[in-house]
């Protein structure tokens, strides 16, 4: 009985050492997740105010915001093959990029996106928009779990700066994207 009641404990100081030894040995990989992030905020920065003025100069149609809407895809796909070779990060609140610093950069990335496509409906001029979203929904849904993959806990903020904007993907249709941020 005396040696059981060891081996009992022998194995479950064991778990806890390896399960603690297996989070000091994570590596913060925040500055690659921030580059990967990075490179979609710079896309989103030329490509949402192109669609904002393709239809401020009503030349908005489905052959021209199907260019951007290709340019987006391209985009998302890109940055969700970027993440997964990326090691999820343990991550930091102190060390630049912070975790937070990700959050509110993909924030952005999310907030350019619902705005600049909002309106696109209520203008009438692109009958494809709806079929468009159909393709570009699943990508950015994709993208957005992994990145919650890669920097673990990260949609959180995102979720929370996303309250207002959330309204744009709901009237666009944006169903995936908006279950993966948690709407």
């Amino acid at each position: 009985m005396f040696a059981l009641r060891r081996v009992f404990t022998l194995a479950l100081v064991s778990v806890a050492c390896a399960s603690q030894l297996n989070v000091r040995q994570a590596t913060n990989t925040n500055a690659a997740i921030n580059s990967a992030v990075d490179t979609l905020d710079e896309t989103l920065h030329h490509v949402g105010p192109t669609i904002l003025t393709l239809m401020a100069n009503q030349t908005a149609s489905d052959t021209t915001i199907g260019q951007q809407m290709t340019a987006l895809e391209t985009a998302f796909n890109k940055t969700t093959a970027t993440l997964t070779g990326i090691a999820v990060s343990a991550g930091s609140t102190t060390v630049k990029p912070t975790n937070d610093d990700i959050s509110i950069t993909y924030s952005d990335v999310m907030a350019l996106t619902a705005t600049s496509l909002s309106g696109i409906i209520a203008q009438g001029k692109v009958p494809g928009f709806p079929a468009m979203v159909a393709t570009l929904d699943p990508i950015m849904a994709k993208t957005t779990l992994q990145l919650n993959v890669t920097s673990p806990a990260s949609l959180v903020l995102v979720h929370r700066m996303m309250l207002d904007a959330s309204q744009f993907f709901v009237a666009e249709k944006f169903t995936q994207t908006l279950a993966a941020l948690g709407f």
